[in-house]
């Protein structure tokens, strides 16, 4: 590729956050370089500590592209490695991919970016498939109802990305498999970076409620056009499918605590009771369907059982965690994009 080529800001900027996993990190930049794409980019912020000599130099072969950028930097976390990625990238449509997620074709880009055409579509969700591709009746009759939804009385997000019908009311877009118009970050900000998981939260409200704000009709979209494949068994990263049940529960109240605890302080406070038990549900859930240290139906029952029983010291040791304060440090990110050279 020419300098002058080089010097055309890409339509498009993928946007990949990676840890601890240089393997499955090449395995990814191998397709999403492969894409049958006219204009687009490719930013890693790498944040790994350990570097396996072979991926290493296939890592160093791959970034002789003149489309990837790959920024090293320590450990930041989800939300601070995204918000910092977002400062580099020059495209009008931002995609953001984890390193242990496949695109699905090497049409992917170009799906994922089909639905921008409608100038105020802001953001997207792709499908996702996991192991097996078909969804049950029952995912199918919540998804009609949740697929990227908060829910009415408690906020928390439903997720339902396995969806295989387009929707145009979501309520936020997925951090892996999502893509957003760069105006939504200049408008809204980047992610707020206190929350262990459910980082997708804090944007999608801020986003919910400018739009409202601006009244022109924007939206977010759920389209099952490109098509992300989950990786559930690839190690590394976070290790967030193998951790206790405990620190599970213990994340998912922290993300109570300072993301709902800051944007909707009145309902947090009023409603903490169910919040307790929506913690329960969601640690049953993830035991259940996501957690690789829970890997037989005994595990799985133990695991319920030990942690049921434990429910009320791990709630009252949440007590101690603060309100979130105003303003998130997501907000932030807007001056940063608003001030930086594209």
């Amino acid at each position: 590729m020419s300098e002058r080529e080089l010097a055309v800001v890409p339509r498009v900027s993928v946007l990949i956050r990676s840890y601890n996993r240089l393997e499955a990190l090449c395995e990814l930049l191998e397709i999403v370089l492969g894409q049958r794409h006219d204009s687009f980019e490719v930013v890693v912020v790498e944040q790994s500590t350990e570097h396996p000599p072979a991926a290493s130099a296939r890592l160093a072969e791959l970034e002789r592209d003149p489309r990837l950028t790959i920024l090293r930097v320590p450990p930041l976390g989800g939300s601070k490695a995204r918000n910092l990625g977002l400062t580099r990238v020059r495209g009008q449509i931002v995609v953001c991919v984890d390193d242990d997620d496949l695109p699905v074709g090497d049409d992917f880009l170009a799906a994922i970016e089909r639905p921008f055409a409608d100038p105020r579509c802001m953001g997207v969700t792709c499908r996702h498939v996991w192991n097996r591709d078909e969804i049950s009746p029952v995912y199918r009759f919540y998804a009609w109802r949740r697929c990227m939804q908060f829910s009415p009385v408690l906020r928390v997000p439903y997720t339902y990305p396995r969806y295989d019908r387009p929707r145009r009311d979501a309520d936020y877009v997925h951090g892996s498999g999502g893509a957003f118009r760069r105006t939504v970050f200049e408008l809204c900000g980047g992610w707020d970076e206190d929350a262990p998981i459910e980082d997708e939260t804090s944007l999608g409200i801020r986003m919910g409620r400018a739009f409202a704000e601006r009244g022109e009709g924007e939206y977010l979209a759920f389209d099952p056009g490109a098509i992300l494949r989950r990786r559930m068994d690839v190690p590394g990263g976070l290790d967030k499918r193998y951790m206790g049940s405990g620190r599970f529960y213990s994340r998912f109240m922290t993300f109570v605590h300072r993301i709902l605890g800051r944007y909707h302080p009145l309902r947090v406070r009023a409603l903490y009771p169910l919040y307790v038990l929506a913690g329960w549900r969601w640690t049953v859930a993830w035991i259940w369907a996501d957690s690789q240290a829970h890997g037989s139906v005994p595990k799985k029952l133990l695991g319920t059982l030990g942690f049921t029983f434990a429910l009320p010291w791990h709630a009252a040791k949440m007590l101690r965690e603060p309100l979130g304060k105003l303003p998130g440090t997501g907000v932030a990110v807007r001056d940063k994009l608003l001030a930086s050279p594209r």
